[in-house]
């Protein structure tokens, strides 16, 4: 993946079954951030890629016990475990006080879902978030981490449900949004689409990914 080998243990989500913002990590400006935050750092590659971009400080978050090892493990393999350092966390409870990044990123679950229909599986935690309320909060407590002149950073489908929601949230939180990049929808692998759409999706379709860049206001 992105031109790198990487580790995955087999409690992690594998990256490769669905186009992930890492294959956009060119489009964040890491040369100009000495710290970033990456939410759900799962097997670590955007940590990763941060750290080897230049950033000096890169913290990985993820509920997954199995995940914040992963990220250890390829952040050794790839030479910046001296800059990496990856915690079991809720959100952003295991953030430390007095800690701000320049960057803060997350490929979030795409999907609402009935609060009774979620389990504690990894395949819920990683797709399904019920009335976007972990979205929410990410965006607004993110304002709160950011140094002056920070940016959070989000990869979202935009098709599964609302297509403006993640305007109205950014709205909400007082952040201007910019698209940096745009998976069109025949990009999208024919499993990943097969899991959520009945029927055959139209290249004209409002199913997008796109690379976000959310600027306080």
């Amino acid at each position: 993946m992105v031109g790198h080998d990487w580790d995955l243990l087999d409690e992690v989500w594998p990256p490769f079954y669905g186009p992930g913002g890492e294959l956009y990590a060119h489009t964040i400006p890491f040369a100009g951030m000495s710290s970033f935050l990456e939410m759900g750092c799962g097997t670590g590659v955007m940590s990763v890629l941060a750290a080897k971009a230049g950033c000096q400080s890169v913290v990985g978050l993820d509920l997954n016990p199995a995940a914040v090892r992963n990220t250890e493990l390829n952040a050794v393999r790839h030479g910046v475990a001296d800059r990496v350092t990856a915690r079991v966390s809720d959100m952003y409870s295991a953030v430390e006080p007095g800690e701000r990044f320049d960057g803060i990123y997350w490929n979030p679950p795409f999907l609402d879902a009935p609060k009774e229909s979620m389990d504690s599986s990894i395949w819920h935690e990683t797709m399904f978030d019920p009335e976007f309320s972990k979205l929410r909060h990410f965006l607004e407590k993110g304002v709160e981490l950011l140094t002056p002149g920070g940016r959070i950073y989000l990869w979202f489908g935009e098709a599964l449900g609302n297509p403006t929601l993640v305007r109205d949230l950014a709205d909400e939180a007082g952040l201007d949004l910019r698209i940096l990049e745009t998976l069109a929808t025949s990009a999208i692998p024919d499993p990943l689409v097969e899991l959520f759409v009945d029927e055959e999706i139209e290249e004209d379709s409002a199913w997008h990914l796109h690379m976000l860049e959310l600027c306080p206001r």
